[in-house]
């Protein structure tokens, strides 16, 4: 099987922009903290983001590889804020499409996106400076490989800046510790859970509308949006830091 579970999210990427009631869900859930400008699919907000920014600790000039990357906003926000360049890479074809053009949107067209993923980046040994993936972990089936080439493409002394879904049989911190580094947070993300069980509530409310919006983009979201709530009690969505 490919390092994640499918490329379910390619059509959705594709539509995603066509789809005013989704956006005007995640306004509604979200207010203020969240970021519409970055174009996120997914639950990153702005309180997330400010915290991504402390415990990557970027410098200008330093290297960001936003991993997972999908439309690429929040990692476009976290290298422009810092002055760090960015390499964005995601395994389906038409997010990539979609964080070129949001690059130069967002003010930063000199980063650059290809197609990769966590266990193969296609990146040299100790080639970056620090690694962001923003929710995109938990569909990758081999976690330990995936911390090995982490550890792999990073400099020494780089930082690694997760935000994931850990359900009770994973323990992400100790696979850290195996790939050999040294976890320096794990928290649970601000107010997560009201916030994603309301858009979960509110996607299957309008589910006729975002089926005419989204077009073949919309099973997936509408089965994401009926099966995840009852697996999220037991299911902490953290924010984990680790350096090499």
């Amino acid at each position: 099987m490919s390092e994640v579970t499918e490329d379910r999210y390619a059509d959705f990427y594709t539509r995603q922009l066509a789809s005013p009631t989704l956006a005007r869900i995640y306004r509604e859930v979200y207010g203020d903290d969240h970021p519409e400008e970055l174009r996120p699919f997914g639950f990153v907000t702005r309180t997330d983001l400010a915290r991504f920014a402390d415990l990557l600790a970027l410098r200008p000039g330093e290297l960001l590889v936003d991993v997972g990357c999908g439309r690429g906003g929040p990692g476009v926000s976290l290298a422009r804020g810092a002055g760090a360049r960015l390499l964005g890479l995601d395994p389906v074809e038409s997010a990539v499409r979609g964080a070129r053009e949001l690059s130069v949107t967002l003010g930063l067209p000199e980063a650059r996106f290809e197609i990769g993923g966590f266990t193969e980046t296609g990146l040299g040994d100790a080639s970056c400076d620090a690694v962001l993936s923003v929710d995109a972990l938990w569909m990758v089936w081999n976690k330990r490989a995936a911390f090995a080439e982490m550890a792999r493409i990073l400099r020494p002394g780089g930082r690694l800046v997760f935000s994931t879904w850990e359900p009770g049989y994973l323990d992400h911190a100790k696979m850290l510790v195996r790939a050999g580094f040294t976890v320096t947070a794990k928290e649970e993300a601000h107010r997560w859970l009201e916030r994603q069980l309301e858009v979960y509530r509110l996607v299957l409310q309008e589910a006729d509308t975002l089926r005419e919006e989204l077009g073949p983009g919309a099973p997936v979201l509408l089965a994401e949006a009926r099966d995840t709530p009852a697996t999220l009690p037991d299911t902490p969505r953290y924010i984990i830091a680790a350096t090499l």
